[in-house]
């Protein structure tokens, strides 16, 4: 097989490679336009949880849904920020998190859990530790059944209140349709200033290319 068969496809690690303004753009940078780099990044991140999810590795859940909160909140920032924050964290859940049904958790509880599930793997964080935020306790199940309601009556009051159960169902769901409300907002902050663009652009893709035939 000649090498103009084969078909490499790459992942862009470096900013260098990918930034139009840096004169080192290599051909395969532009092979993805900017529907296809969200649609990309988020149908990715979606296949990601769910096959965690049905795997029943839940924290590992945890880590793919909050990374990408962070991300999601750099990717809403004004243009000029570089780094994701805890605020733009916090200002992306607010936005597009808080405003779903079932929802009893703040954006300080996330933040404290976000930082408890990526730091240590635990639902321990700073925050909780200094009462700034409740520690999420996550439970899956009918929420009917009689052991699932004993456990989120414990977990109310165990502690005075340090504690905040959540059903995992609720969390992936809430977590879905702001991604599916935040995607349009994406997309067209993208298509209207090339800064977002371009940091959009700074996201890992999966950009085919290989020698031309």
């Amino acid at each position: 097989m000649g090498w103009s068969q084969w078909k490499w496809k790459f992942l862009n690690v470096m900013n260098e490679r990918i930034d139009p303004d840096l004169g080192v753009t290599p051909a395969w940078a532009d092979t993805l336009t900017t529907e296809q780099m969200i649609e990309g990044y988020f149908l990715a991140t979606i296949k990601a949880v769910g096959t965690l999810f049905r795997e029943d590795l839940y924290g590992h859940t945890l880590v793919i849904i909050y990374s990408t909160i962070d991300t999601c909140g750099l990717l809403d920032s004004p243009p000029s920020q570089t780094s994701a924050t805890g605020d733009s964290f916090k200002a992306w859940v607010k936005r597009y998190m808080l405003i779903q049904p079932d929802i009893e958790f703040n954006d300080v509880d996330m933040w404290g859990a976000r930082c408890s599930i990526l730091h240590t793997f635990t639902s321990e964080s700073g925050h909780s530790k200094s009462g700034k935020a409740r520690e999420l306790q996550y439970y899956s199940g009918d929420k009917a059944a009689p052991h699932v309601q004993q456990f989120v009556s414990f977990t109310k009051t165990h502690d005075g209140g340090k504690h905040l159960p959540i059903h995992f169902g609720d969390l992936c769901e809430a977590f879905f349709q702001a991604i599916k409300a935040f995607v349009p907002d994406l997309n067209a902050n993208c298509q209207s200033s090339k800064p977002y663009q371009q940091r959009l652009r700074k996201i890992m893709q999966v950009h085919p290319y290989g020698p031309a035939s």
